[in-house]
């Protein structure tokens, strides 16, 4: 259930810490936790939805109690409609012509980055993958007509140029049914 349709992503290095404030950003304001947990290298991320001035509520008490242990953070008023369902793999869109993959140094930039590429250009968002497992890091696929992915990509690198957490973009054209069959994406069974 979506409560609004902003987010706050946090992501702490102190495991301790982030429990604390949880608790903290939760009495704060009404929102809902989507996730919380303990990820590698030893960082607790949090992500939570609401309306636009809650999450900001929060966001600011975070910001007040938290920023010394603050990694990344970024709060998102408007989200883009496809990417909470990608952190669940619950988006099923089909490969167009060519695939996009953006990854990111952090969960927070890995966000924000496919929120500004969706809203930049006509493509899908196929999966969002975050933090476990990958070093605390975020990557994804967008998917879309050539020229798309590419105003799509750059679009994301530019949004991450300030924070300097790009780690790669790579663009596939005409993708391959093996490679895609291979890494399950694009909603292919």
């Amino acid at each position: 259930m979506i409560f609004g349709p902003a987010i706050g992503v946090f992501e702490f290095s102190s495991i301790s810490r982030g429990y604390f404030l949880l608790d903290q950003l939760v009495k704060k304001a009404p929102v809902k936790i989507l996730e919380a947990s303990a990820v590698t290298p030893g960082k607790f991320f949090i992500l939570i939805n609401g309306d636009e001035a809650s999450v900001d509520e929060s966001r600011k008490d975070i910001l007040s109690q938290g920023a010394q242990w603050l990694v990344d953070e970024v709060m998102i008023p408007n989200l883009h409609e496809e990417v909470l369902p990608a952190l669940y793999s619950q988006n099923k869109f089909q490969i167009d012509e060519s695939v996009g993959i953006i990854e990111t140094a952090t969960v927070s930039s890995g966000i924000i980055s496919a929120d500004f590429a969706l809203k930049s250009s006509n493509v899908h968002l196929i999966d969002l993958r975050m933090a476990r497992g990958i070093g605390g890091k975020a990557y994804y696929f967008v998917t879309g007509t050539l020229d798309n992915v590419q105003s799509a990509v750059e679009a994301a690198v530019g949004a991450l140029t300030e924070k300097a957490t790009l780690v790669r973009s790579d663009i596939i054209a005409r993708p391959h049914e093996d490679f895609l069959k291979y890494f399950n994406i694009g909603g292919t069974p």
